[in-house]
């Protein structure tokens, strides 16, 4: 019987332009890591949105092993997320976002989501991150976060990362985490700090890596016809790597190897296609 796990991220109302096109749609990290990882387990999703996209993710929820009781409906709009994404640097070109309801979210966790042996604490303000772990029980913890949290609150971000077993970040990320200028030389270091054993490096076309005190190992990109939206490609990914985890029971350094490359073909899921889809698509399949 697998693990249960817990998610606490966002969920979003996400204007997406590539070079495909632009569209909009319901997504943010714990429904796109949710999606991913309840091909392996049962998931616990916790976060908040408007009223305006209740209907929508309970649909997109529907017949999936997804427990959306810890998702809170505020009477505000839910958060919108307005970017550019560039095919040639592999970076967003423009952001902006229109915050709504995110701003009154106070993370509470079911029971059940207490309980559950694995928890991801997605890319959050680390006061929401501290929050959601203060509460958990879990066995297995892993963290993302982003370029503005680390450059506003270090010593925090680190603090956090340092009493979790998995980090998911981006080379940039990890580089400004760290002050080393060589993105190898940064995942090394963190390696073995406190609870940190595992250090999952996002790289986007060329695929990840992934650094625990045995060594490191790099996995390719999973390939596709064709990245259409590479929006939530990173939770994804680490959705694909617990849920590896929490369907054999495994939370050893041998085994996230194996985890990593189902995070890529989750990933992959998600690049296919604009929003969400391609990854319920992969779920049903």
């Amino acid at each position: 019987m697998a693990w249960d796990i817990a998610v606490a991220g966002t969920f979003h109302r996400d204007d997406v332009t590539t070079p495909h096109g632009r569209q909009e749609s319901f997504g943010g990290s714990a429904a796109y890591f949710a999606l991913a990882a309840a091909r392996y387990a049962r998931v616990f999703v916790t976060g908040i949105a408007g009223s305006d996209a209740e209907k929508t993710y309970r649909a997109m929820f529907e017949g999936l092993p997804i427990d959306s009781v810890g998702l809170v409906i505020s009477s505000r709009p839910t958060f919108v997320w307005h970017v550019v994404h560039d095919f040639d640097r592999w970076a967003t070109s423009s952001e902006s976002a229109e915050e709504g309801c995110d701003p009154e979210w106070v993370p509470s966790l079911t029971q059940a989501a207490r309980d559950a042996r694995a928890l991801f604490l997605a890319s959050l303000r680390p006061e929401l991150q501290r929050a959601v772990l203060e509460q958990s029980n879990a066995r297995l913890i892993a963290i993302d976060s982003m370029k503005l949290f680390i450059a506003a609150q270090p010593e925090t971000v680190r603090g956090l990362i340092e009493t979790s077993d998995v980090l998911f970040l981006t080379a940039d990320e990890l580089e400004l985490l760290t002050g080393e200028t060589e993105w190898r030389r940064a995942a090394r270091s963190l390696c073995g700090k406190r609870r940190l054993r595992c250090v999952v490096v996002k790289r986007g076309p060329l695929g990840a890596s992934c650094f625990t005190s045995g060594g490191s190992v790099d996995v390719a990109a999973e390939p596709v016809a064709e990245v259409v939206d590479p929006t939530g490609a990173g939770d994804a990914l680490a959705g694909g790597f617990l849920g590896w985890c929490a369907q054999h029971e495994r939370d050893d350094d041998d085994h996230f190897v194996d985890a990593l490359r189902e995070g890529v073909r989750c990933a992959a899921g998600a690049v296919a296609t604009f929003g969400t889809a391609g990854l319920r698509v992969r779920l049903i399949a």
